[in-house]
């Protein structure tokens, strides 16, 4: 009884360390991505940084975040560009490349993705919302 009491509280103190490890790993990504956001930021060039496989980042990242790395990495450029958008008077070309996007279009299709409406009508949206 004794034995297998003792095997679960050290399964318990291992998956315990692990969850420190991984979140050692994924928060030093997140301070790297925010940091190199404005960048062309790849998946590679995190999993260099951090000097793990690309594989396990993957799956670490997933499990604490609950996004993939694209994804997350799209949804702080949104957030940015918001900002930019209703703090700013830069094109959208010049914001999606300030945020990181090399190509407009794409910059288009996530911010729509994400937030339902195009980075032009929401710049007209926000601008109508502060004038009200």
């Amino acid at each position: 009884m004794n034995l297998t009491k003792s095997a679960e509280q050290e399964k318990v103190k291992k998956t315990t360390i692990n969850q420190r490890v991984y979140s050692l790993h994924i928060q030093k990504a997140i301070a790297y991505i925010e940091k190199n956001i404005t960048e062309d930021l790849s998946l590679d060039e995190v999993v260099d940084y951090l000097k793990l496989n690309k594989t396990y980042f993957c799956k670490l990242f997933k499990e604490n975040t609950g996004k993939t790395f694209s994804q997350y990495v799209n949804e702080l450029r949104v957030e940015y560009s918001k900002k930019l958008l209703e703090e700013t008077n830069l094109s959208i070309l010049d914001i999606a490349l300030a945020v990181g996007y090399n190509n407009s279009n794409y910059f288009h299709k996530a911010f729509k993705e994400r937030l339902g409406v195009t980075p032009y009508n929401y710049r007209q949206l926000t601008k109508l919302a502060s004038n009200s």
